[in-house]
């Protein structure tokens, strides 16, 4: 009888442990429809951004424009991936648009992730949140997957401005566009703004808004530091910039020196980091001391 008792106590502890994909869908649809007027405005701003972006492209305005970049500061030329070739489409992407989408995209990304669970404490909203049948690690792993869906949405309008430039501004040769390596930059650029939203969602599960804000944005600068400006530091400490997201996403190897031996290790290493930071954040939001 007793053993009969513990079998059917774990059977329900095993269903307890399982994650309903409904229950999923439902808590990440829901958190995207609330915040849609917000993502589809930040959206086309992106799109008419980029599109705008695409209207400069012109070869002869920027021919000499390499030469002349040999003479910038090293600190400078490395805020750019160390390269300038900006006659060609690629190479005028890779620096205007690539290199700086931490910059465009990310910040807004952090902002987002780094306050959503902290605001749901401060406002009390959790606690009705959580008092309904469901997992903890069901709510934060739909509420992740929202600012998942968030990065896809904001990466299609960006990839979607690249494309229609290529085909409406006239300086640009359609016929000269390399379109994988295009479309290979833009899923990469989504693993890797993946990879910042997981940062600042981590922090968001255990530290209230204003700290969750400051070590998220602490921890993105300190890794553009890292992984952009590593070449110029001693030599001993190098290697630090292994630790760094930003050394992992380079545009400029594909975009410019049309190599693409590494790329599918530095996604891979991408995805393993927002896997990791994903699996400690829910662990962690799991443990918190929340009073429903």
């Amino acid at each position: 009888m007793n053993s009969q008792n513990k079998h059917g106590k774990k059977n329900r502890n095993s269903k307890n442990m399982l994650i309903s994909p409904q229950k999923l869908l439902k808590i990440t649809w829901k958190e995207l429809v609330s915040g849609r007027k917000g993502i589809l405005l930040y959206s086309l701003l992106i799109f008419l951004f980029v599109f705008w972006f695409m209207t400069i492209f012109n070869p002869d305005l920027f021919a000499g424009m390499e030469e002349f970049f040999e003479n910038y500061p090293e600190i400078i030329r490395e805020m750019v991936g160390g390269q300038l070739a900006l006659t060609e489409f690629g190479g005028f992407i890779s620096t205007y648009i690539f290199s700086f989408i931490w910059m465009y995209v990310g910040i807004y990304l952090i902002m987002r992730a780094s306050q959503d669970i902290p605001k749901e404490i401060d406002n009390k909203t959790i606690d009705l949140i959580l008092s309904k049948p469901i997992k903890r690690w069901e709510f934060i792993l739909g509420k992740y997957f929202q600012h998942v869906s968030t990065v896809f949405l904001i990466t299609c309008a960006l990839g979607g401005g690249i494309l229609l430039g290529i085909v409406m501004v006239p300086n640009i040769n359609p016929s000269e566009i390399y379109y994988n390596e295009i479309i290979i930059v833009i899923l990469w650029s989504f693993l890797f703004l993946v990879a910042l939203v997981s940062t600042g969602f981590f922090f968001s599960t255990f530290m209230n808004t204003r700290l969750a804000l400051t070590f998220s944005f602490g921890t993105m600068i300190s890794f553009y530091v890292i992984g952009s400006f590593s070449s110029l530091m001693p030599e001993l400490v190098q290697g630090i910039k292994y630790f760094s997201i930003f050394f992992y996403f380079l545009p400029s190897d594909i975009l410019i020196n049309h190599v693409l031996d590494l790329v599918w290790f530095h996604a891979l290493v991408l995805v393993l980091y927002s896997l990791l930071t994903t699996i400690m954040a829910t662990i962690i939001f799991n443990k918190r001391d929340i009073p429903v």
